[in-house]
């Protein structure tokens, strides 16, 4: 009729597939920072992460910015004692979780608390132990904070790493999981947000709740002192190790430098641009599991391991990364590259049964990428070509594919931020990677 108007049409959710796309990256994970510099959209980017998690497993966010507005659907639009309150005044956190208000089963929330945000919360010991609790019952903690909150680079370094939002400039020794890119569609208004700004959260997430008559009974591994320290996530260095080489490769402080441009005002290396695996449509295929052997704070000590335990270990390759706020250099020595998380258990058990390993060493690793450094090489020339390539300074290893050709690699990643490292020192030396998904089996 004329006159009459037609209803409106509800409008989509522009965060919604942006959050199924990364949900999907942080399989396996225990823990994650969700930030970026406008605090919303971090908070929007982890709501629809969190609900395509819950799913499959239990997830809890940690609202670290108090964005009561945004997460108003599973927390509810009264403030009051949150995580702040915990740290600050001692706090139980069965008293300040919470399961979803909606209903997502699965899913929970820590909201912010009265209490201000402090570096010396960030830095507090418990996040670590929350992290392994996490971890021991399978479950996801969310933690949703904003890239210029004072004293988040004691907390990200406790965690598996960081979901980026937006064009916010991560530091190099922060594990970047994924990029998030902000939607066009706008979100609310600015009037519309919560006057009460807070800074972050503190988390402990829901690793298994149960309502029971309106009452909110949370697993242990949120208790103080549960589980044994992270085990598995290696330790950030006080001092940063001696310059050395990593499996022959030179550690080129001028090749960090030249890595991460400064900033004008900022100290040299300080962050770095992460160029995109090469072969995106690989991933779905990539041989992304690999058993962690040991991790040292010494190129010298990586590579007398190699010469001592590495024999002919399959995928054998010793990986360099900066870790903690010391940018402190660790060296990863992986062996094994599986499409399924079955080939690396196997593996380990292997070389735990032979004696490689001691029976509780080593960890299965998800690394599903590499510094590709040749590709379309015969099975024949393979070993030339590798041993060509180790000559030169490389940590090589060869992967053959479905099509019989053999391809060359160095390292294996989690993020693309983590081969940062490694590229700026075959860079260094003459050579040309390009990172990618790596594909194909050892032989």
């Amino acid at each position: 009729m004329i006159g009459r108007r037609r209803p409106a049409t509800p409008a989509s959710n522009p965060w919604h597939e942006e959050g199924r796309r990364l949900a999907s990256q942080l399989s396996g994970l225990s823990a994650a920072v969700v930030t970026g510099r406008d605090a919303d959209a971090a908070a929007r980017l982890a709501l629809e992460v969190a609900r395509a998690v819950a799913s499959e497993r239990r997830v809890a966010i940690a609202d670290l910015v108090g964005a009561a507005e945004v997460f108003a659907p599973i927390g509810g639009v009264r403030e009051g004692t949150g995580l702040t309150d915990s740290f600050v005044r001692g706090l139980s956190l069965n008293e300040v979780a919470k399961p979803a208000e909606d209903g997502t089963p699965g899913l929970f929330f820590l909201p912010h608390g009265l209490e201000p945000l402090s570096p010396d919360v960030l830095a507090n010991e418990r996040w670590r132990r929350l992290v392994v609790g996490f971890a021991e019952a399978g479950a996801l903690l969310l933690i949703v904070a904003r890239i210029d909150q004072p004293g988040l680079d004691r907390l990200v370094p406790s965690t598996d790493g960081v979901l980026a939002v937006g064009d916010a400039d991560i530091p190099i020794a922060w594990r970047v999981l994924a990029q998030a890119s902000a939607p066009a569609s706008p979100g609310p208004s600015p009037a519309s947000r919560s006057p009460r700004r807070r800074t972050r959260h503190l988390a402990w997430l829901a690793v298994g709740a149960t309502v029971l008559g309106g009452a909110v009974a949370l697993w242990r591994p949120w208790l103080p002192g549960r589980g044994p320290e992270a085990a598995t996530t290696l330790p950030t260095a006080s001092n940063a190790p001696r310059p050395g080489a990593v499996a022959g490769v030179a550690a080129s402080q001028a090749g960090k430098r030249a890595a991460a441009p400064a900033r004008s005002g900022d100290s040299p290396a300080d962050t770095v641009r992460v160029l995109d695996p090469v072969n995106p449509p690989d991933s779905a295929v990539a041989a992304q599991f690999a058993v962690e052997l040991v991790a040292t704070n010494t190129a010298a000590g990586a590579n007398l391991w190699v010469r001592e335990r590495g024999g002919r270990l399959p995928g054998l390759t010793v990986t360099p990364v900066v870790l903690g706020a010391s940018s402190a250099r660790w060296h990863r020595v992986n062996a094994g590259a599986f499409r399924e998380r079955a080939g690396a258990d196997s593996l380990l058990r292997a070389l735990r049964d032979n004696g490689v390993l001691r029976h509780n060493a080593g960890v299965v690793v998800r690394r599903p990428m590499a510094l590709l450094l040749e590709s379309d090489v015969s099975r024949a020339a393979a070993v030339a070509r590798l041993a060509a390539l180790v000559a030169r300074g490389a940590p090589a290893y060869a992967l053959l594919q479905d099509d019989g050709t053999v391809r060359l690699y160095a390292g294996a990643f989690e993020t693309p931020a983590a081969a940062v490292s490694l590229d700026a020192d075959l860079r260094g030396a003459g050579l040309h990677p390009a990172l990618a998904y790596r594909t194909g089996r050892t032989f």
